[in-house]
């Protein structure tokens, strides 16, 4: 689990056991009491409402959830209140925390710094200046502590819990509010839960009902990564040059004369300055979730039962580019007015209904428990998208409708633009089950199901998986009675299938219009001499499921009255029939065709837990546990036809057999010529040369994705106050830091900012260096190298925390029953050669991205 951005709000990365899909979607699936819902948003959900969390990664585990489980399944559980003797228990918790950036190791250039090799390279502002002139130069802008800020969290939960012998209740209202380190940026979050359980006087009928509201406003950075430089705060704030002062900016008109009279996108600050004030969004969204268990026992040993769940998600997003600011100055053409508003509404709708019947039988020393099940789900969205271009100054007001200039005869700039989607998907499953036990040392478990998606067609819609799992619990063997330090010993095996259904990479949407099994023929305008034509897209009617093959064995263990305690796992998972796109004869009328192929990726590894109590000290009320739990994952592709390449991303990345997905294909960079200044890269025999071919690129052999990953940590109490750490690591990966590279860039010098480095740049008289002269000829290479590629391994102090827990002793003549406060910090420190903002990224590259911030949160817990 990695947070690929410090976006207040953003979802998680979460990989469960390595990539299994090369194009598809590889996001587990989430399971909120029962309910497999939506992975795809969790800003408004509370997370203080969750009582546990576990992840299902074997054969035998996720078979239950089928065609949704393929990529791993993470079940959530919400708290409740318990059945007991009538009573009423309050909770009241809050929170304060203070966020801030994580500095990167990169050596920007201060303003005089890049006046001299503005000066140098004779480009920019410092061309213009005298030696004089620069060493007196006094504006030096810090435009990232510009743009980022410390941010200010806030957050205040009240829980109530009612109990009785046959019902309890818990109901919680919390409030959440987040400010982004990035400006404009944050979250505010309101919810509401409850959640009953009750049984009959005689226990037969059992109830659970959980449902919660939530309503966030979320306050996005946009255009980041590879957006528009005139839209992306990110960029502005970590390349722009340091010699500009803020104060060049007055107002809109002020933004666009200094961009008409300053060299290439020198202006980028000044444009942002102006987006900050003329620029807003806003997402609204309301989320509802109802999930409802019911059974009854017919029999001591036959049981009905059914879940009833739903999900309403209402989300609405506007984005205001306001009238005359800089943005729609520069773009007005000839329209009368200029600016946009973009108005989006999206309502989608989760539905999933499973019945069962359950049959439970002891006989002697033998149990049998068998259960049927058939489940339905279905999900749809609508969408509605609106722009109108052209707004009116002085009477436009942000996300009302105000100040919309209308259509003229004369002016059709203003025509709103519109488009709408309604989709729908949907799965139904027929599984069953049944699991033996023998004097509770031998288990056996078997699954099949058969699902049908309605993303394929006809016969394709039909899949039918299985798994078998077994285990066996050694330590009740009566061969064990005499080893007295093992308390538990288990031997567990698992062996099954399971398909995937999201073929297409993207939210639980994504591939179904147009659908990837039939032609589409849509309207295309200008195709022949202005006319309107139709533009067709191939299907492949033969699309049917990846299929994920997946063994599992692994040994749980408890030694030394439970002081050593632990797991240990050996898996190998295939995914096949690949969907992927593939080379077609042209007389088909395309020249590829996105097809399931016999490729397959391979994901096989190791993982270990361990936990042990140091120091476990009853009557002094000291305990000491040491954690620790890592992993090897080792991602292998084979059977791709043809050359056994498949090369993405222009060709930056390829899949090979033998290889891993997407390693990336690059010229092996060598250094700098002393002789000339310019770049030098191994040609495949091993030679160095300045101008590689084709032939010359090479797989560099890693990824964006780690082979070692884990964490560790420790958990300390002692009479009240108890502290506990969680460090995550990761080792054996790379990505492209194309923020580095753009800091060594030539073609910034002049508008942007560059690394100070670039002072060291290969000239005549400076020839020991590794940096190339701003004027070699091979420069573009860099980027098709491996010369920005590097090691993003690292050790990370994700969390710490230390906190005291009042005795009860001082709370006797209080209304408190509880009370504890708490100190933590996240991100304080990252052990790493990454150079770059965010280490723990989950993408290929990073460039100009949202970081995460350094947070430390101050809390206080009352019970009463």
């Amino acid at each position: 689990m990695t947070a690929s951005t410090g976006q207040p709000g953003a979802k998680s990365t979460v990989i469960i056991r390595g990539v299994g899909t090369i194009t598809g979607n590889s996001d587990p699936l989430y399971v909120i009491d029962g309910f497999p819902s939506n992975s795809d948003n969790f800003r408004s959900i509370n997370p203080n409402d969750i009582e546990s969390t576990s992840v299902l990664k074997d054969a035998a585990a996720i078979a239950e959830y089928g065609n949704r489980g393929s990529n791993g399944v993470i079940v959530i559980k919400t708290k409740k209140a318990q059945f007991g003797e009538s009573k009423t228990t309050f909770r009241y918790s809050s929170q304060y925390g203070v966020g801030e950036l994580q500095n990167p190791k990169y050596e920007y250039a201060t303003a005089q710094q890049l006046l001299k090799i503005e000066k140098a390279r004779g480009a920019g502002k410092g061309a213009t200046l005298t030696d004089a002139q620069i060493n007196t130069w006094d504006i030096n802008t810090d435009w990232v502590d510009y743009f980022f800020k410390q941010s200010n969290t806030t957050s205040h939960n009240l829980s109530v819990e009612n109990s009785s012998q046959n019902v309890a209740s818990f109901t919680s209202l919390g409030y959440f509010e987040q400010e982004g380190i990035l400006s404009t940026t944050g979250l505010k979050r309101f919810t509401l839960r409850n959640n009953i359980n009750g049984k009959s006087t005689n226990t037969k009928f059992k109830y659970q009902i959980n449902s919660s509201f939530g309503f966030s406003k979320n306050n996005e950075a946009t255009s980041l990564g590879e957006g528009a430089i005139n839209r992306n705060y990110v960029l502005g704030a970590f390349i722009s040059a340091p010699y500009v002062s803020p104060s060049v900016y007055t107002n809109p008109r002020s933004a666009l004369n200094y961009y008409n009279t300053t060299p290439g996108l020198l202006a980028t600050p000044i444009m942002l300055i102006d987006k900050l004030q003329q620029y807003k969004n806003q997402t609204d969204e309301i989320r509802v979730d109802v999930a409802s268990d019911f059974s009854y026992d017919v029999t001591k040993d036959l049981t009905f039962r059914t879940r009833l769940n739903g999900q309403y998600l209402d989300t609405r997003f506007f984005q205001s580019e306001f009238p005359n600011s800089f943005n729609g100055l520069l773009f007005a053409g000839t329209a009368l007015y200029n600016g946009f508003e973009d108005i989006n509404a999206r309502r989608e709708w989760y539905f999933n209904n499973l019945w069962q019947v359950n049959y439970t039988k002891e006989y002697r020393d033998h149990t049998f428990n068998a259960n049927a099940n058939i489940e339905y789900n279905h999900s749809r969205t609508y969408n509605n998208n609106f722009r109108q271009r052209g707004l009116i100054e002085g009477v436009f007001v942000p996300n009302t409708g105000a100040g919309y200039a209308a259509d003229t005869a004369a002016d059709d700039f203003h025509v709103p633009q519109i488009s709408a989607s309604n989709l729908r998907n949907d799965l139904i499953s027929y599984f069953g089950n049944i699991e033996y036990d023998y004097k509770s040392k031998y288990g056996l478990l078997g699954t099949f199901r058969r699902d049908g998606s309605s993303r394929f067609i006809d016969a394709q819609q039909w899949g039918n998986f299985w798994s078998a799992g077994g285990r066996w619990n050694i330590d009740e063997e009566a061969f064990m009675d005499n080893l007295t330090f093992i308390d538990v010993l288990k031997l567990r095996g698992s062996y099954g299938t399971v398909g995937n259904q999201r073929v297409v990479g993207g939210s639980v949407f994504a591939g179904i219009t147009p659908p990837a099994f039939a032609d589409i023929y849509s309207i295309a305008n200008n195709t022949y001499n202005g006319g309107t034509g139709y533009g067709i897209s191939f299907g492949y009617p033969a699309l049917q499921w990846e299929i994920t093959t997946q063994w599992n064995s692994g040994l749980d263990f408890e030694l030394f009255r439970g002081r050593l305690r632990g797991s240990v796992d050996y898996y190998n998972r295939a995914t096949s029939k690949q969907f992927l796109s593939n080379p077609v004869t042209s007389t088909s009328g395309t020249s590829s065709l996105t097809q399931n192929v016999d490729v397959t990726v391979t994901n096989k590894g190791l993982e270990l837990s361990l936990a042990y109590d140091l120091i476990r000290n009853n009557e002094n009320d000291m305990k000491l546990t040491i954690r620790a739990n890592g992993s090897k994952n080792k991602n292998v592709v084979s059977d791709i036809a043809g050359t056994g390449e498949i090369f993405a991303g222009s060709g930056l990345y390829v899949t090979r057999n033998g290889g891993s997905i997407n390693e990336p294909f690059v010229f092996n960079y060598l250094g700098v010529n002393p002789l000339n200044g310019r770049l030098l890269f191994e040609d495949k025999n091993g030679n160095p040369t300045e101008s590689p071919v084709q032939a010359d690129k090479k797989a560099a052999g890693v990824n964006s994705i780690p082979v070692y990953q884990g964490g560790f940590g420790f958990d300390f109490s002692y009479k009240g106050f108890y502290a506990s750490t969680l460090f995550t690591y990761a080792f054996e990966v790379s990505r492209f830091d194309s923020d580095l590279s753009n800091l060594y860039s030539v073609g910034n010098i002049g508008q942007f900012n560059v690394g100070a480095d670039m002072l060291n740049a290969w000239t005549a008289t400076n020839t020991k260096t590794n940096v190339p002269s701003t004027s070699a000829s091979n420069l573009g290479l860099s980027g098709t190298s491996n010369r920005f590629l590097r090691d993003a391994s690292y050790i990370r102090m994700r969390n710490i925390q230390v906190g005291y827990n009042f005795p009860q002793k001082f709370l006797k003549n209080t209304f408190m029953s509880a009370l504890s406060f708490s100190l933590q910090g996240e991100n304080l420190f990252t052990f790493t050669k990454w150079q770059g903002f965010d280490v723990e990224s989950s993408r290929t590259l990073d460039v100009y991205q949202y970081p995460t911030p350094r947070l430390v949160t101050f809390g206080v817990d009352i019970k009463f």
